[in-house]
């Protein structure tokens, strides 16, 4: 049974302090919301919440949804009821209806989402994943996604929503950006800084995109692949291209390619054509088809060749980027 006890609640395992709410703001509420719960403020997850514990029958998710927004307006913090027993007709009853709740040891609903026993099987992450690291440069180059649900992300890149939302814990894990209630259902990403500051802070937790190397003396092919390495650092800055073309491509296509024995030459140490396996499309609005792969990308590609003359161009490069998040 959920009770409150010591002035203290236990949340998915995690304790979480509450005091009674001071009894001038308790003066503000409806008689009925008095006489029916006793009144509590806690801080879960970095949130403010007032607790309302029913001090007798639990009311109908109808009535607990009109006390949320009533306590709410007075307020301004969402309320999270705390209830002895919930049934799931009931816990679907309420999550319908967005009013929040914690119910024994085993099942919450907390702004968006529904917590149970197995609320995470994967570790707190250290370091980017491929698709979290697409959505920060996407961010940080083609548009802000400030503001942004995950479902409304999934629109516009080439990952699915389940993946988006992966990303984003991935990105609330390593402290680079939260998701905060819009006042929906729905959570929206907000970052904890921007810009040129926002790629330095998050530059220790990227991977290079580049996953192999290899090369061909020809690529059989109509299809256009972007240009990366030094050759599209050239692009990007004051540099001399090198004479061998340089062409960034998908594990997938290099597998078709393959397959149709569309690369002549293919080895691990020299060709006309320098190509490299990427772990995530180009942070472009084409992609593989682009003309170019991304700065930032391209960036992380060349962190590792300690030549002055590309560390330089890459400084160079990112002193021009423009922004966008």
């Amino acid at each position: 049974m959920q009770i409150i006890k010591d002035d203290s609640i236990s949340i998915m395992g995690r304790s979480v302090a509450l005091k009674p709410v001071l009894k001038r703001e308790i003066k503000t509420f409806p008689v009925g919301e008095v006489v029916s719960y006793d009144f509590y403020e806690g801080n879960y997850q970095g949130k403010s919440y007032v607790f309302a514990s029913p001090k007798g029958r639990v009311p109908s998710p109808a009535v607990m949804a009109a006390t949320a927004q009533t306590v709410r307006s007075k307020t301004g913090k969402d309320v999270v009821f705390v209830l002895p027993t919930g049934p799931s007709y009931l816990r679907q009853r309420l999550i319908d209806k967005g009013v929040y709740f914690v119910v024994s040891r085993r099942f919450a609903f907390l702004p968006d989402i529904i917590i149970n026993e197995r609320q995470r099987t994967q570790a707190v992450a250290t370091k980017l994943t491929p698709v979290a690291q697409y959505l920060l440069l996407y961010h940080l180059q083609l548009s802000s996604i400030e503001g942004l649900s995950a479902r409304e992300i999934a629109n516009w890149i080439p990952y699915s929503y389940p993946s988006v939302t992966q990303a984003l814990q991935c990105l609330e894990d390593v402290g680079l950006a939260i998701r905060v209630p819009d006042g929906t259902k729905n959570k929206i990403v907000k970052w904890n800084v921007a810009g040129r500051e926002l790629w330095d802070r998050a530059l220790p937790l990227m991977m290079n995109p580049v996953q192999r190397v290899l090369f061909a003396d020809e690529v059989i092919s109509d299809l256009q692949f972007p240009t990366c390495g030094i050759n599209a650092l050239a692009h990007y800055s004051r540099l001399n291209p090198d004479p061998e073309r340089m062409i960034a491509i998908s594990a997938g296509e290099l597998k078709n390619l393959i397959a149709d024995d569309l690369l002549e030459g293919q080895n691990s140490y020299d060709g006309n054509y320098r190509i490299e396996v990427w772990k995530y499309p180009p942070v472009t609005k084409e992609g593989y088809a682009g003309t170019w792969v991304d700065a930032l990308s391209l960036a992380l590609s060349l962190r590792e060749d300690k030549d002055p003359r590309v560390e330089n161009e890459v400084e160079y490069m990112l002193d021009n980027i423009e922004w966008k998040g």
